[in-house]
């Protein structure tokens, strides 16, 4: 009597560690990620879920509106027209592959068009002077999920950029005009809410050798190259 109330006692303790680290047969259950993900649970309340849920929602296409600062690495930029400059982006995204080296992770084909803009004084007599630079990129993103909705992603691309530069001495006004390739390396995070929304904290860079450009007013080296930091917001589906 000893011994059945013994092997009941032992029995009672061994099932729920048993369902515990049952192994999990309903596969079939388990969706996989497309959006939010979502696991089935078994009928059988005593057992673990068919995959653990996560959501890294690896959607086709992206859009976001960007805000950021141009740092220029070149001291005479910085002293005509300062040290930051602002700028504001368009960029969008479309998936080429999901899944590429691990789970959640996606490689993608990304396009952005900025606009850099900034009034400063010449050199020499502090005259009127305003930039605008226009850069227009195409490349490969490589992005991976970090933790549930956090993303962390790399990038590289070539970049067209069209330069305007205004010059006035108050008798005369005068426009310089280039256009020239260069290339953008691209890093940053992501953070989805919501589902289908989501923030973006990036630093870029930009290299493009436009040359030194000549003018009787001011004469400035272009070779532009400097970093782009800021954020976005942006959707995706």
């Amino acid at each position: 009597m000893k011994k059945i109330v013994l092997l009941s006692i032992l029995s009672a303790f061994s099932l729920p560690l048993a369902a515990e680290n049952a192994p999990c047969r309903d596969e079939k259950n388990c969706l996989s990620y497309t959006g939010q993900n979502v696991c089935k649970l078994r009928r059988n309340a005593n057992l673990k879920p068919c995959c653990e849920p996560r959501v890294c929602n690896p959607t086709d296409w992206t859009l976001q509106l960007r805000g950021a600062a141009f740092f220029p690495l070149h001291e005479q930029i910085r002293k005509i027209y300062g040290a930051a400059l602002p700028t504001i982006e368009l960029e969008s995204s479309y998936s080429l592959c999901k899944n590429f080296w691990s789970t959640c992770d996606q490689l993608l084909l990304w396009e952005n068009i900025g606009w850099t803009f900034k009034t400063g004084k010449t050199l020499d007599f502090g005259y009127y002077t305003r930039l605008n630079l226009l850069p227009i990129s195409v490349g490969i993103e490589y992005q991976v999920n970090m933790a549930r909705n956090f993303d962390f992603y790399v990038g590289i691309g070539p970049t067209y950029s069209f330069l305007w530069v205004e010059n006035d001495d108050d008798f005369s006004t005068s426009h310089q005009r280039k256009s020239q390739f260069g290339f953008t390396t691209k890093t940053g995070f992501r953070f989805t809410f919501c589902t289908n929304f989501f923030f973006d904290i990036f630093g870029d860079y930009l290299y493009t050798p436009f040359g030194k450009m000549h003018n009787s007013i001011q004469s400035i080296n272009g070779n532009f190259s400097g970093f782009f930091v800021g954020g976005g917001f942006g959707g995706k589906w």
